[in-house]
């Protein structure tokens, strides 16, 4: 149902990604949920939830709750702080295994979304949709 709201499009339209992705990654048992938080410790090398919330602009108890997943999947490892307060995780042997495994599966899904918005654009779809979506995302930390 077509509706102008660009909150709710956008919402649609994530959602519609988010089953491209998991179908591309479902032969691997993987989610794409998980492996933004794989990717985004690859990137921390080493970091407290709150840190991976803030690189993943997602909430500490999100994060609590899907690292755990990952924890329990045996992809990464949490160990305790100077702080006693904050948990350190960082990606196990398993997880940049995994990591490295899901890029092929990855490539798949990045390439079809492309495909997609080619029909649309006049530039090369990831660079306007990466610089549409950066603007987007500084317009909500402004605000």
């Amino acid at each position: 149902m077509f509706t102008e709201c660009y909150c709710t499009q956008f919402r649609r339209s994530a959602n519609a990604l988010t089953r491209i992705y998991d179908d591309a990654l479902r032969p691997l048992g993987l989610k794409v949920t998980q492996l933004t938080l794989l990717r985004g410790l690859d990137r921390l090398k080493s970091a407290t939830y709150n840190e991976i919330a803030d690189e993943l602009s997602l909430d500490k108890t999100t994060i609590s709750r899907n690292i755990k997943l990952l924890i329990d999947a045996g992809w990464v490892r949490v160990s305790a702080s100077d702080d006693a307060r904050y948990k350190v995780a960082s990606l196990s042997p398993a997880g940049a295994r995994m990591l490295k495994d899901a890029e092929p599966y990855w490539r798949v899904a990045q390439n079809q979304v492309e495909k997609e918005l080619r029909k649309y654009l006049k530039r090369p779809a990831k660079t306007v949709l990466l610089d549409a979506l950066e603007a987007l995302q500084q317009v909500g930390i402004d605000s």
